[in-house]
């Protein structure tokens, strides 16, 4: 593990006094998994509470720091490859310190002053977990700075004045004024938690502060509770698709999702689009042509699957949105730019205009500097598309579907290459199928490189959707 340790500037750190620290007190016999886990399917034994692998669960924990303190967590990660949590409170608000997050192995504290781990200056790049192993992370909270630790080795050292610490808004913890723990997409057993006093010392407050942040969770709660069952429409129009329950609170966000007019996977549309709506984000879906969209046969949907979109690609503006993603299916095909092959199927060839109108858009989100995601055959389209002369994803670490393209003729022959095929002859770093935590499952094969969001297949379509509005809100 390497990481570059984050240390106090502009004043000597004097340590606290030691000598009115308490033993360590373990809360894990005191916690009641079903009253106080806030998302995700918690189980206790006797000797851990383990989290499953159901995207940011988290639960809260029986202690509410009043004075300077130590909080010491003991897990094993069993599978998955994200972020594994801590949520402590400090004056200045609540915070995570997370470890091996964002997909790129990071470790760091969030949200600092807005800032996530990928902005703020407590990141530390290469510290990645290794499933199956025991870990002990430690957060030290004093009045006036943070420290942190994985296995001894101190990963960050912060000053606390004239911060404003929140917790990302994916993670939702109703109560801030109080600790807990989560795991992102990663079932994890957590073996102890324990707290222990450091000293008198009080933790400088700010209580218009703390008492805005507790209200906006609370609310934020209410919105993670919600129902997250599908709709049955026979025919969906865009404006009806989002979660039919609790309308959460609008973050101002907006995605574009692109689907094709014939043939897009329709599980690839649904799962994203109820997880970027359930935090508040809202989604416009575009396609070839503002006419009706059919899914293929046996996607996911129920009755006909058919959407309606809110508008044609060509009309589509960049500065609109905050990201634009790509749904699956053979149908997809008919975005791809660069593409000099042809396919049985007419329809996936598309027409010279909306292949022109795709690459602008995306040329203009790459100049805005804003998230593009793609899943399972949607990869294609970005591996197809140019920038500058080169592929979209050229050199990028992505993961893209090992099942079939639709037939046609590649490279001047009759083929049906897997459709990763079309990020690695475009020189994309791909990762190998199921490579990503799991291998039984592609479920959490989902990669982040910068601003690029790729996920393997249908199966990855819920965590890709929680993982791009994971990234537009915090």
């Amino acid at each position: 593990m390497t990481g570059t340790l984050r240390l106090l500037t502009g004043s000597l750190l004097i340590l606290c006094s030691t000598t009115n620290i308490s033993a360590w007190d373990d809360l894990v016999p005191r916690i009641d998994v079903d009253r106080q886990s806030v998302f995700g399917t918690w189980t206790k034994s006797e000797s851990a509470i383990t989290a499953s692998a159901n995207g940011a669960s988290r639960i809260v924990l029986p202690f509410q720091p009043k004075s300077e303190y130590d909080f010491r967590v003991t897990f094993t990660r069993n599978n998955g490859s994200h972020s594994i949590a801590l949520f402590f409170v400090t004056g200045q608000g609540q915070a995570s310190f997370e470890v091996d997050a964002w997909g790129q192995h990071l470790a760091g504290i969030q949200n600092i002053n807005g800032e996530t781990i990928q902005q703020n200056e407590t990141r530390v790049n290469d510290v990645q977990l290794e499933n199956g192993r025991r870990y002990t992370a430690i957060v030290e909270v004093r009045s006036d700075h943070i420290t942190a630790y994985l296995d001894d080795e101190r990963l960050i050292e912060m000053p606390l004045t004239g911060q404003r610490l929140t917790v990302p808004s994916i993670w939702t913890i109703p109560d801030a004024t109080v600790l807990a723990i989560g795991a992102y997409a990663s079932e994890t057993a957590f073996h102890s938690v324990e707290v222990r006093t450091a000293s008198d010392r009080p933790l400088a407050s700010n209580a218009k502060q703390t008492a805005n942040v507790g209200r906006q969770n609370k609310s934020q709660m209410s919105r993670s509770s919600q129902d997250d069952r599908p709709q049955n429409p026979q025919t969906e129009s865009s404006s009806t698709a989002s979660i039919a329950t609790n309308t959460p609170a609008a973050t101002g966000k907006r995605v574009l999702m692109v689907i094709a007019n014939q043939d897009f996977f329709y599980r690839e549309y649904i799962e994203p689009r109820r997880q970027l709506e359930h935090v508040g984000i809202q989604v416009d879906v575009a396609a070839g042509r503002k006419s009706s969209c059919r899914p293929h046969n046996n996607s996911g949907q129920r009755g006909d699957g058919s959407v309606t979109p809110d508008l044609a690609i060509a009309d589509a503006n960049a500065a609109d949105y905050d990201a634009i993603m790509f749904s699956g299916g053979w149908g997809s095909s008919m975005y791809q730019y660069a593409f000099n092959g042809s396919y049985n199927n007419r329809t996936y060839n598309g027409n010279a205009q909306t292949k022109a109108a795709v690459n602008r858009l995306l040329n203009d989100f790459v100049e805005q500097d804003k998230y593009i995601g793609a899943l399972c055959h949607g990869v294609s389209v970005l591996a197809w598309a140019r920038v500058d002369g080169k592929s979209l994803l050229h050199n990028r670490h992505v993961v893209a579907s090992p099942r079939q393209s639709p037939s046609g003729t590649y490279n001047g022959r009759r083929d049906q290459p897997r459709s990763r095929w079309n990020a690695e002859t475009n020189r994309a770093r791909v990762s190998p199928a199921r490579s990503i935590g799991n291998p039984r499952t592609s479920a959490d094969d989902v990669l982040v490189d910068g601003k690029i969001v790729t996920g393997e297949d249908d199966n990855s379509a819920k965590l890709f959707g929680a993982t791009l509005a994971r990234l537009l809100t915090q």
